[in-house]
């Protein structure tokens, strides 16, 4: 699967600096103090169903207990230099008293994270301290969606439109065994997490690609798009795009590199 964006409301509490120096310093070039940073914890995902009708197994909560340690911590997604304003350096599971909509225990991935006291980083240390920035979202990649009711991996059919397994169990659809959702499984790369705010829409915040290019091919060439200009349109870009062959992608980068020179 490509990368996904997980929104989850933000659950922040301030960590102890002084405990937890030793492994901010990890991450640090110069010596850092307790009094130099803000250190605080947060919900970074969790078990439950979301909005996309995905959750993650307990086995990607674990793993991702590793591969977020030392990730960024940045706003809006946007990596940009000053948009980096924070590192996590402590990631763990911990189980809660409730129950998921599915009947599981709820898991939380709780991140200890810090920031640099100065400046530029003060308004957000404000914010967070005071409540006003409670929405956060993790950036990863994981390598399958599977069926909750079969454990069958899901993709994504372009005839129903509908992400089902190959038994036939569309996600958003409900069987005897209970709602069909995504379990995703088997993490590949954590980006990292960021301080945003949640879009109202129920699927927003969310970017997928098809994981079998191969089976979407095979549809498209099989398909009536007679009535369908506007997919037309979208496809023929990157047709083109595709048909020129290694020694013209490179004489036309060349060129686009070379025009690139006189608009500096």
């Amino acid at each position: 699967m490509d990368r996904l964006e997980k929104f989850k409301a933000l659950n922040v509490k301030q960590a102890n600096a002084e405990a937890d120096i030793s492994l901010v310093n990890q991450y640090a070039i110069k010596e850092l103090t307790p009094e130099d940073v803000f250190c605080f914890s947060v919900v970074l995902c969790d078990n439950e169903i979301d909005r996309d009708l995905e959750r993650f197994s307990d086995a990607t909560l674990q793993e991702f207990t590793k591969l977020f340690v030392g990730k960024t911590g940045i706003s809006d997604h946007r990596w940009s230099a000053d948009r980096q304003v924070a590192r996590l350096y402590r990631c763990e599971v911990k189980d809660t008293t409730e129950k998921t909509s599915w009947g599981g225990k709820l898991k939380q991935l709780i991140g200890s994270a810090y920031m640099i006291r100065n400046e530029a980083n003060q308004p957000l240390i404000d914010a967070i301290e005071g409540g006003i920035v409670k929405e956060v979202s993790i950036g990863c990649r994981v390598t399958e969606c599977n069926c909750s009711i079969c454990g069958k991996q899901q993709k994504f059919d372009w005839r129903s439109w509908t992400y089902q397994c190959e038994t036939g169990h569309i996600k958003g659809e409900s069987y005897p065994e209970g709602l069909c959702t995504g379990v995703l499984e088997k993490p590949a790369e954590a980006y990292e997490f960021s301080f945003v705010a949640v879009p109202a829409q129920r699927g927003a915040g969310v970017t997928k690609g098809a994981e079998d290019l191969d089976g979407a091919v095979e549809i498209l060439l099989n398909a009536d798009l007679s009535g369908r200009p506007d997919i037309v349109e979208k496809l023929i870009p990157g047709l083109k795009k595709a048909s020129m062959d290694q020694e013209e992608r490179a004489k036309r980068a060349e060129f686009i590199k070379f025009a690139e020179t006189f608009r500096r």
